[in-house]
């Protein structure tokens, strides 16, 4: 799943979300599985940026985009938590 992907989906849970009441059982259940696994991918990729900014070989700008990225995905899995929130 590529970034562009990601906010798509985040776009359709925040909808659906917006009335949970209108969802089947099964649809909620769906939605929440899949908020999990964007949750745990977002987590990946925060760790991951995590461990590139300890490096001490990267650059000045190479940090300033990894940590543009970072927040970008904290965001992103923030988001993603509030719509599991509302649907629970």
């Amino acid at each position: 799943m590529g970034i562009r992907d990601f906010i798509e989906s985040l776009r359709e849970h925040r909808d659906k979300a917006e009335k949970p009441e209108a969802l089947s059982h099964t649809e909620r259940e769906e939605i929440l599985r899949e908020a999990e696994l964007m949750v745990g991918m977002a987590e990946a990729a925060i760790k991951e940026l995590k461990s590139v900014i300890a490096n001490r070989r990267i650059n000045l700008p190479e940090e300033h985009a990894v940590r543009f990225a970072q927040d970008v995905f904290l965001y992103l899995k923030d988001e993603e938590e509030r719509v599991k929130a509302k649907l629970r």
